[in-house]
C-alpha cells in the first residue's frame, strides 16, 4: 500500500516533468518558447499599429493614400513611392523595437538595448566599417558581373540636388529596413537560440528562415534563396563577432543602398525604386551570373562575396565582442557560455 509520500510523489513528478518542457534550469521560458512568443508578440503589435494607421486613414484620406504602394510606378509619382516605403519601413521598425521592448524585458530581465543597439565603446567604428565593407562588397559584385559581361550601366540625367535629396531619402529607408530585418533575424529570436543551444544552430535556423521570407519577392529562384540563406550566415557571422547589431545593420544597409541608388538594379526582385537612382543598371546574360531580374543577390557573383565576406570576418581580428555588451545579454545565466563561434564558456543548458 502506497505511503502518502509516495502519493504526493506521484503528483509532484508528472508537474516537474510539464514544467521542464516549459521552463530552462535558469528559470526562463526554453529558447523554442521564447521565439513562439516574441512571433506572435510581434503578430500583434502589427495588427494594431495597422489598426491604428487605418484610423488615422479615415480621418486623414491624404495619409491613407500614402500608405498604399501606386498600382504603376512612373517618374511621376515616384516621389509618393518613396514615402510609401518610408512609412512602410518607419513602421516596421516601430513593430520589431516594441515587440523586442517587450519580450527582452519580461522573459530575459535585459534592455531594448542589450538586443543590438547599445552604444557601447566600439559602436561608432563597427558602424562606419560596416557601412564601408557592404558597399564595397556590393561593388565588387558588379564588378564580377561587368567582368563577364553580365551588367550594363549608364548615368541618369539628374541635378546634383535632386541627387542629394534622393540619396539622403533612400539611405534612411535602407537603414530603417535593415535595422527591421536586423531586429527580426539577428535580434532577439537568434539570441534565444543563441544563448540556450549555441551558435551553429542559431546560425542555422536563423539563416533559413532569412531565406525563406524572401521566397515569395519577384523573380525570387532556388539560387536566390541559397544565396539569402548564405547572406543570412554572413549577417549573423556578424553579430557573433560583436555582439551588437551595429555592424550588421551597417552592411546590410549600405549594400541594399548601394544596389539600388549607386548601381540602379533591383534588390531581392525589388524594382519600385528604379527611378531613385544615380545609375541606371540591367542584369544581362548570362542570369546564373548576375541575377537577372531578381538583382545581384540571384547570381553568382554575389555567391562568390558572400562567402568572401563571411570567411574574412569570421578570421578578422578587427571585430570581437565588447565585454558590455556580453554582459548586458547575458540574463539568466551566471557567466556567459557562447563567448566565441565555436567555443562555449560553462555547461549549456
Amino acid at each position: 500500500m502506497s505511503s502518502g509520500a509516495d502519493i504526493v510523489r506521484l503528483m509532484i513528478e508528472p508537474a516537474r516533468a510539464l514544467r521542464y518542457s516549459f521552463v530552462n534550469d535558469e528559470s526562463e521560458l526554453r529558447s523554442g518558447w521564447r521565439l513562439v512568443v516574441f512571433a506572435a508578440t510581434l503578430a500583434v503589435v502589427e495588427v494594431l499599429l495597422a489598426a491604428l494607421a487605418g484610423t488615422l486613414g479615415i480621418w486623414f484620406p491624404g495619409l491613407r493614400d500614402m500608405l498604399k504602394l501606386p498600382e504603376t510606378i512612373t517618374q511621376d509619382n515616384s516621389g509618393r513611392v518613396l514615402i510609401y516605403y518610408a512609412l512602410s519601413s518607419a513602421t516596421n521598425l516601430a513593430s520589431i523595437l516594441i515587440a523586442s521592448l517587450l519580450c527582452a524585458k519580461l522573459l530575459e530581465r535585459r534592455s531594448l538595448a542589450s538586443v543590438g543597439f547599445k552604444f557601447h565603446r566600439r559602436w561608432g567604428r563597427d558602424f562606419a566599417l560596416g557601412l564601408f565593407i557592404g558597399g564595397s562588397a556590393l561593388a565588387m559584385t558588379v564588378a564580377i558581373e561587368a567582368g563577364f559581361g553580365a551588367a550594363a550601366l549608364e548615368r541618369r540625367n539628374e541635378s546634383a540636388l535632386a541627387l542629394l535629396l534622393k540619396l539622403g531619402s533612400l539611405l534612411a529607408i535602407f537603414l530603417m529596413a535593415a535595422a527591421f530585418e536586423e531586429l527580426l533575424a539577428r535580434g532577439f529570436a537568434f539570441q534565444a537560440l543563441l544563448h540556450n543551444v549555441g551558435p551553429l544552430p542559431a546560425l542555422a535556423v536563423t539563416s533559413l528562415i532569412f531565406g525563406l521570407l524572401h521566397i515569395a519577392n519577384q523573380s525570387a529562384s532556388a539560387f536566390s534563396t541559397f544565396n539569402t540563406v548564405l547572406a543570412g550566415v554572413w549577417l549573423g557571422v556578424a553579430y557573433l563577432k560583436t555582439r551588437s547589431l551595429w555592424f550588421a545593420t551597417a552592411m546590410h544597409a549600405s549594400w541594399n543602398f548601394a544596389t539600388v541608388f549607386v548601381f540602379g538594379l533591383p534588390v531581392s526582385g525589388i524594382t519600385d525604386l528604379r527611378y531613385m537612382t544615380w545609375l541606371k543598371g540591367s542584369g544581362l546574360p548570362p542570369h546564373w551570373v548576375s541575377g537577372g531580374a531578381y538583382g545581384p543577390e540571384g547570381g553568382a557573383a554575389a555567391t562568390v562575396i558572400l562567402v568572401f565576406l563571411t570567411l574574412g570576418i569570421w578570421r578578422s581580428k578587427l571585430f570581437r565582442p565588447d565585454e558590455e555588451m556580453i554582459n548586458a545579454t547575458r540574463h539568466g545565466a551566471r557567466i556567459q557560455r557562447y563567448t566565441t563561434l565555436f567555443e562555449s564558456r560553462g555547461d549549456n543548458q
